[in-house]
C-alpha cells in the first residue's frame, strides 16, 4: 500500500496522517451516527473505512486507499461534504415526516383494492 505523507489536501489542517491512512474526528453531537454511516456507505466504492471511538461524542474515521491512483485528500474533503449533506437529509426527512405519512395514508385511502379482483 503506499505511504500517504505531508499535508492531504491544502485547507484539511483536521485531519490527521497515519501510517499508510489518514484519520478524520467526527464529533457526533453535530453529525448522527446515523448520517456518519450513511456517508462512509457512499464511499465503500472509493476506499476502505474503519470506525472507533477513542472519546465520547467522537467518531474516528479512518481511510485507507483502495487503488494507488486515489487522492485521498480529495476523498476525505468530500467525505466532509457528505457529512453535511446526508445530516441536512436526516432533518429535512424528520421536518416533513408528518406530511409524508399523511400523503401515503390519504392514497391508500382513496386507493381502489378490489378493482384488480
Amino acid at each position: 500500500m503506499a505511504e500517504v505523507t505531508g499535508p492531504p489536501t491544502p485547507g484539511l489542517h483536521w485531519v490527521e496522517i497515519g501510517q499508510d491512512c489518514l484519520r478524520l474526528r467526527v464529533d457526533t453531537q453535530l453529525y448522527q451516527e446515523e448520517a456518519i454511516f450513511r456517508t462512509c456507505y457512499i464511499f465503500t466504492d472509493r476506499c476502505y473505512l474503519f470506525l472507533r471511538s477513542e472519546a465520547p461524542n467522537e467518531l474516528i474515521v479512518e481511510f485507507r486507499l483502495k487503488k494507488h491512483a486515489a487522492d485521498l485528500g480529495r476523498i476525505v474533503g468530500d467525505f466532509g461534504n457528505e457529512l453535511i449533506d446526508q445530516r441536512v437529509r436526516l432533518e429535512l426527512s424528520r421536518e416533513t415526516r408528518a406530511i409524508r405519512e399523511l400523503i401515503v395514508t390519504q392514497a391508500f385511502s382513496e386507493a381502489d383494492f378490489d378493482a384488480g379482483a
